[in-house]
């Protein structure tokens, strides 16, 4: 019967060698290098890998006397001080070198000694994911906006938390039911989050897929499901509330400032990005026009008399990432007594909300949003029609 290799690392003893699907039998064998001797005495150990007649020797990056290692069971005795650290870099090693062969045998493609040599000395982005996912991430960085980017760095550094590397072999429906139970119990994600990491990740084994690298399951076998989650949003009570705030007089220029672009927002509808880089180039004949930063679509909005009186001298001057600036809004809720946790996307939602319980027809507020489907948009109706029935049912207050 053959040697069956395992994969651990905490054993005390490894086979011999282990035979590997390839272009001919792969072998592997730690030996001294008995031709050199140090001057304490000790023979550097390496790994002897051959493949169809051919030999290469690879250094492990230490030394042993000759009576401090067996032989027969290719390990350092434990006469050695150091026998359990060197074992593990023994079977770490060829723990590797299997881990690259598993990775040829299930991408179909035939494993050649100089290229398990440079793989092993340098492992390429055709074993690990992560990467590959990094590579493919400086390969997109001119072509990605800016906050898409950044939001998929974002992703990749959660995945990377949880395991890395990640070799193509260990992407299973285990692994993905494992990242995403990770995502909600550790870091204590919402659903609307961990369906984003499921998506960025879809999207680079998708790419990886494409190149050829297999993995037991491939993008299309991951399921992930969309959820609308709450909207949250202010009623008009509390844009009274936020508007007196910011016309009075003690409150500092910096929450002043982002405050008028909050309420600007919460007027128009135009997203945080595409706000703030708003310059007074963009206002033409009582509308407000630029290109969104998410789609690139064109998009010309009237402004009402209200979103006009936040475009105040400052408003063009200072700059805020979209983070800072939802740390600040959280502060302002709270001085003004706002019950609802504030981000600079609620003025959003807070528009199409209240353009809807104004009159405003569905048609006009998709085109408004750009959004490329109605059902988007839709959204916002059901959002109004369960306010309108509460209001229906304090009718009942009138006899009261």
């Amino acid at each position: 019967m053959s040697n069956i290799y395992i994969h651990t690392y905490n054993r005390e003893y490894f086979p011999n060698s282990f035979p590997m699907i390839s272009a001919g039998k792969l072998n592997c064998k730690i030996r001294l290098k008995k031709e050199q001797m140090k001057a304490d005495g000790t023979f550097t150990i390496y790994i002897q890998i051959s493949l169809n007649r051919t030999v290469k020797k690879i250094s492990l990056g230490f030394s042993v006397l000759e009576k401090d290692f067996d032989l027969k069971n290719q390990r350092v005795k434990s006469s050695n001080q150091y026998h359990k650290d060197y074992n593990l870099l023994i079977e770490k090693k060829l723990a590797d070198i299997n881990t690259i062969e598993v990775n040829y045998r299930l991408s179909d493609r035939v494993i050649t000694l100089d290229a398990l040599v440079s793989e092993l000395n340098n492992p390429t982005a055709r074993i690990d994911f992560i990467k590959f996912w990094e590579q493919e991430m400086e390969r997109q960085k001119e072509i990605l906006k800016e906050g898409t980017y950044r939001q998929q760095m974002t992703v990749l550094n959660k995945v990377k938390s949880f395991k890395s590397p990640l070799f193509f072999y260990e992407i299973d429906e285990n692994y993905i039911n494992d990242l995403k139970a990770y995502c909600k119990k550790k870091l204590k994600n919402n659903e609307n989050t961990i369906a984003t990491t499921i998506k960025s990740f879809k999207k680079y084994l998708h790419i990886a897929n494409k190149k050829g690298i297999q993995s037991p399951i491939e993008f299309s076998d991951i399921k992930n499901k969309s959820f609308r989650g709450n909207r949250t949003f202010l009623l008009p009570e509390e844009i009274k509330t936020l508007d007196e705030y910011w016309n009075s007089k003690f409150i500092p220029s910096i929450y002043r400032n982002i405050l008028a672009r909050f309420l600007f927002a919460c007027f128009t509808g135009i997203r945080f990005k595409d706000v703030y880089k708003l310059t007074p180039e963009n206002f033409i004949d009582e509308s407000v026009v630029f290109t969104a930063e998410k789609n690139s679509k064109f998009q010309r909005i009237k402004l009402n008399e209200t979103a006009k009186k936040y475009l105040y001298d400052d408003f063009f001057t200072t700059n805020s990432t979209n983070e800072y600036t939802n740390r600040e809004l959280k502060e302002i809720a709270k001085l003004c007594n706002i019950q609802k946790k504030l981000t600079f996307h609620v003025s959003r939602h807070t528009f199409a909300t209240n353009f809807l319980m104004c009159g405003g027809r569905i048609e006009h507020l998709q085109k408004i949003l750009a959004h490329s489907k109605i059902e988007e948009t839709m959204i916002y109706v059901g959002i109004v029609e369960k306010i309108t029935n509460v209001q229906i049912l304090n009718m009942d207050d009138i006899l009261k």
